[in-house]
Formats: C-alpha cells, structure tokens, sequence
C-alpha cells in the first residue's frame, strides 16, 4: 500500500517538473526570438536615395522602407537640415550612421528605435613642465587643444591638469614665451603623469613687448599675472564663439584661452578680457578687449579697446581705443584715443585724439594732432597742430599751430599760421591770412599800430589798430573839451581796412563808433558814429602821417536837447539836423607809431 502511494507521489512531481521546465523554455525561446526581432530592425538592408531632402523627410523614408518608427530629440536632430545621400542595400544602422554623423547611438523598443545623441567621454590628463637645461619647474605655459578650444595653464610648481574629451587622437600644444612651441601626443590607455621638457630660447632677438592694451592702466588694474602671460603665450592664436557669459576676468572659469575668444555677442555681469567683440559687448562696470570692437559697447564705468572701434562705444566714464575710432563714442568724463577718429565724440571732461574728423564736443577740453573737416567744441580749451578745415570754438582758449577755417572764443584765440577768421577778445597769430576780429589782435605779417589823432573840434584821440590789412580792430579812447558841456572822456571800437595806392601811399577806410560820458558820473547819452576816408604816407619805417575827411552821425540823445551838444560839433560843417540827431563833416589828422 505505501509502495503504490509512493510511486503515485513520484510520478505526480515528475509530470509538474517536467511541465515547468517547458515552460521554462518557451518563454526563454519567445524571448530570444523577440530579442533577435528587435535586433533585427537595425540590420533590416534597404536601398534610399535623397535628392536635398530634409532629414525630417528622409527618417520618415527610412521608416517606411524598413517597417519601424523612429523617436528622437529634434533639439540634437535637426529636422530642416537637408541633404543628398543614395545608398544600395545598406543597413538601417549604416544608413543612420552615415546621415547622422556617428555621433548617436540606437535603443530598439518593439517596433521603436529610439536615437540619443552619444554621451561624450573625457579623459583628465596630468603633467609637469620643467626647464631642460636645469631641469627646474616652468610656470605660466599654456597648455591647450587648438581644434577643441580647450586650455589650461601651469602653476608655480609646473604643473597642470586639463580635461579633454576622448577623441581617436588628442594633440595638445605647449606654448611659453622665451620657449620653443612643442606639440604633444597623447597616449589615451596611459594614466601616468607627464614630465614635458621645454627648451629656452637662446637668439639675439629684441625683449617681447606687452600688447598695448596689456600696458593700460585699467588692465594692468584687473588681469592678472596669469592671463597676461596667457595672453602673450598666445599672441597669434584666436577663436570665434557667438556669445559669452563673464562674471570677471579670469574668475568662475578653468579655461585658459577664454580671453582669446572673438565674440559675436559678449555680457560681463562686473567686467570681462576678451579678443574681440563683433556685434554688441556690455559690461556692468568694464569692457576690456584685446583686439577690435564691432558695433555696440557700452560698459558701466570704462571701455578699453586696444584695436579699432567701430559703431557706438559708450561708457560711464571713460573710453580707450589703441587703434581708429569710426562712429560715436560718449564718455562720461573722457574719451581717450591713440590713432584717428572719425565721427562723434562727445567727453563730460575730456577728449584726445591724433587725427580727427567730425564733431568733438568736451565739456572741458578737446586735444587732437590733426583735424581735417572738422569741428571743435568745448567748454574752455581747444587745442590741436593742424586744422585742414574746420572750426575752434571754446569758451575761454582756443590754440592751433596752424588752421584753415575759423577761432571762435570767449576769451584768446593762439594760432601760428591762421588762414580764415578769428574772433575774441585777444586774437594771436604769427601768420594770417584772413580776418581777427576782436579788441586786441596781433599777427606778426598783419597791422598793429599806435595812432595820435586830432580832429577839427579839438578831440584828441588814442587808439590801437591791428588785424590785417584787409580788416583790422580800432580801440579807440579820447577826450574832448567843449564850452557849453565841459570835460568828456571818449571810448569807442571800429574795423577799418587799407590798401596799397603808391609805394609810400596807403589809403585806408575806418568805421568807428565812439561813446562820451563825463568825469564825475558816467553817462553815454551822446555818442557817434564816424566815417573817416584816409591817406596815410610813410615817413619812415615806423612812422606815418594820416589825414582824410570825417563824416560824423550823432547818435539820438534824449537827456539833453541838440543844443547843449554844440561844442562836439564845433568848427564842422552841419549837413543835416534832425531833432534829435545831427550829421557833420570835419576832418581827422594824425599819426601812426608801430
């Protein structure tokens, strides 16, 4: 009875395992073959010909042709991008490979094949530079890939470590000033630190010299040691980047060639060193660029270009460019340039340049070497060597070696050879050839002299002429003494102009409008106006006698009637009475003394 019972219970659990142990296998078999399915759908051979077609056009082709879907980020795919490529019985996995660059990897799901972009793999490789000839630690070498833009920089004890993605083949170039460039191949299965010699030069070569704008005092203030010797470690070497994000120069960053990017688009939340700008830069407080700036700077405190500027630079306080300015700068206190400018400047304080062309406003001062069609516009002082053509005007001085065009100011006008007009008070110039209008002028080629006159009413009169010939300032002074109103004191200012009439004739055409007022209280209520033709004759060098009719217009007097001003008309001849004007001839005779 238990034997029965036994073999009953063995065969029971024989038929159980052997039942799971099939099942077992079916479901490993369903899988394999679902596995094997799956694999399949990349190595499905079809034949594709795209003739510039989009690659959202060409996927969906693919799809059709080997009965599957496709899901991708289009943020790493881009569905636009068009292309031509034919294939002949090529596998899907080829066929992608080969549109897409090899820089994906595939994810079969069911029917699905799922694209990702490969994640990128980096290799940290570690080093020493040290001195051939003494064997001793070398600090400050760049250290970089050209081809990645990717560098770093040694420390005082020579070493560097740098992370560079895993590519076939990595290069790095050793860059040092006073060394020789080396170039290195890296062994991507090593793990073993480098020891890299480099070698001095030795030649008669003149010492390197600092970029310019490495020798500014605002960078000299923010870049530090490192990034200058970066900077002249790597002189010729430059690359574009459409935009950059800076904090401050050298801060927030482990890689050594930012600063010789050429940014098409640059923001510097405090302030940033880079190669140069193309299209807008803004800085919070500074912008610092190597080379040139495009477009638009604006920085919050200072801009400093060591190239040309070209477009709109402006800046809270000051400005710099090494090299021409073509377009409109504003500085809030300065503007500083060391080449031409061309366009408008505009300075709070302050603006200098070596040649300059367009319109220069300082609230302050303007300085430039050499204008040529342009204009000059300060507050209280001008200065410049030469003026092509253009204009000086200034509130108190203006001062060229030599202008074509007009000084204005309110106070001095310094020229050494002026060919066109002056006005101010005091007009000099060595040479001129033109018009200084003004109370005291000087020119060593034009007319000054001190001329004694007497009229016919017993005026005597004391002036002092100069300008030029053609137009000349009188600054006239007098007195008259007259029985029916007493003692007056006369002051007066004219233009006159002369010409040769013999080899010791001049005639000469003087316009003077003179005031009189008493000695005990000033009045003008009586005044005139003269006209006075002359013939002047040479003595001698410095001398000449002068006499010629005077017409005299009496000016509207309103405190006293025509009467009690009779003695200023005394021994003329009246032409014309009015009620209160008159209109008399006499005549002037004197001389002048250079």
């Amino acid at each position: 009875m238990f034997r029965g019972a036994r073999r009953s219970i063995n065969t029971s659990f024989q038929n159980k395992f052997r039942l799971k142990k099939n099942g077992a296998l079916i479901i490993l078999l369903f899988f394999s073959i679902n596995l094997f399915a799956q694999s399949n759908l990349l190595e499905k051979t079809i034949s594709v010909d795209f003739r510039n077609i989009t690659m959202y056009d060409a996927l969906i082709q693919i799809e059709k042709k080997a009965g599957l879907y496709f899901s991708y980020d289009n943020q790493f795919i881009k569905n636009q991008k068009r292309l031509s490529f034919s294939a002949q019985n090529r596998t899907v996995r080829e066929i992608l490979d080969l549109i897409l660059d090899n820089n994906y990897h595939y994810i079969i799901n069911n029917n699905k094949i799922v694209i990702r972009k490969k994640e990128q793999q980096y290799i940290v490789i570690h080093g020493r530079f040290l001195d051939n000839t003494d064997q001793k630690p070398i600090e400050y070498v760049t250290v970089y890939e050209p081809e990645l833009k990717i560098g770093t920089m040694s420390n005082d004890q020579g070493n560097f470590s740098i992370k560079i993605p895993l590519t076939c083949q990595i290069r790095l170039q050793v860059r040092r000033v006073s060394y020789y460039d080396t170039l290195i191949t890296i062994d991507t299965k090593s793990t073993t630190p480098l020891q890299i010699g480099l070698t001095p030069k030795i030649s008669h070569e003149e010492p390197v010299t600092v970029r310019t704008i490495e020798r500014h005092w605002l960078a000299k203030t923010v870049i530090g040691t490192r990034q200058k010797f970066n900077s002249l470690n790597l002189k010729n070497y430059f690359y574009k980047r459409k935009f950059q994000f800076g904090f401050w120069p050298g801060f927030g960053t482990k890689n050594a060639l930012k600063g010789q990017q050429e940014n098409f688009i640059s923001f510097n939340l405090l302030g940033g060193y880079t190669a140069q700008v193309d299209a807008v830069e803004i800085g919070g407080l500074f912008n610092i660029v190597q080379k040139h700036a495009h477009a638009v700077q604006i920085g919050g405190m200072f801009n400093t270009v060591g190239g040309k500027v070209t477009g709109l630079q402006i800046a809270g306080l000051y400005n710099y460019a090494g090299n021409n300015v073509k377009g409109l700068q504003i500085g809030g206190l300065i503007n500083m340039n060391r080449a031409d400018n061309k366009g408008v400047q505009i300075g709070g304080i302050y603006n200098h340049n070596q040649n300059f062309k367009g319109l220069q406003i300082g609230g302050l001062t303007n300085s430039s070497r050499e204008i040529n069609k342009g204009v000059q516009i300060s507050g209280m002082l001008n200065t410049a060597s030469t003026i092509g053509k253009g204009l000086q005007l200034a509130g108190v001085v203006n001062n060229v070696e030599a202008i074509n065009g007009a000084q204005i100011s309110g106070l001095i006008n310094i020229s050494k050879k002026t060919n066109g007009f002056q006005l101010g008070m005091i007009n000099i110039s060595d040479s001129l050839n033109g018009v200084s209008l003004g109370p005291i002028n000087y020119s060593r080629n034009g007319k000054h002299a001190l001329s004694v006159s007497v009229q016919e009413n017993n005026q005597l009169n004391l002036s002092y002429k100069s300008g030029s010939h053609a137009i000349y300032n009188i600054v006239q002074t007098g007195v008259i003494n007259t029985v029916s109103s007493g003692k007056y004191y006369i002051f007066g200012y004219g233009l006159g102009t002369e010409w040769q009439s013999g080899k010791k004739v001049t005639m000469a055409m003087e316009l003077v409008s003179l005031f009189y007022s008493g000695p005990k209280k000033f009045n003008t209520d009586y005044s005139n106006i003269c006209l006075q033709p002359l013939v002047l004759v040479q003595l001698k060098k410095d001398i000449q006698l002068f006499a010629g009719p005077r017409l005299q217009y009496q000016l509207p007097v309103y405190q006293h009637s025509n009467e009690f001003y009779n003695g200023f008309q005394k021994s003329s001849i009246l032409l014309k009475q009015g009620a209160n004007t008159t209109l008399n001839l006499g005549f002037n005779v004197g001389v002048n003394i250079f």
